[in-house]
């Protein structure tokens, strides 16, 4: 007879316990001089100015604000922003 999988309730989190982290450090090759560059977790739905795809809600990507005009904020894939940084010969091999 098959055993039921049982959940030790002694490790088990619920849901509503964890919550996700909101920034982290973004990968080195990821800053520019000239961009303040973080790495978030979106609530809500962004389009990507890379791809022009949805960066979807919950997911890593990269909040990328260009210091001379901080309302012109966008959220980038994390790909979308490397093959930028190669497109302006910005992206620096770490």
């Amino acid at each position: 007879m098959p055993r039921k999988h049982r959940r030790n309730p002694e490790y088990f989190e619920p849901p509503s316990a964890v919550q996700p982290a909101r920034r982290s450090d973004p990968p080195l090759w990821a800053l520019s001089p000239s961009y303040d560059v973080r790495q978030v977790v979106g609530d809500k739905e962004y389009r990507c100015p890379g791809c022009d795809y949805i960066v979807r809600p919950g997911s890593w990507h990269l909040l990328v604000v260009p210091l001379d005009d901080p309302d012109s904020r966008r959220h980038w894939h994390t790909e979308c922003w490397r093959r930028e940084l190669r497109r302006i010969g910005a992206y620096r091999h770490d």
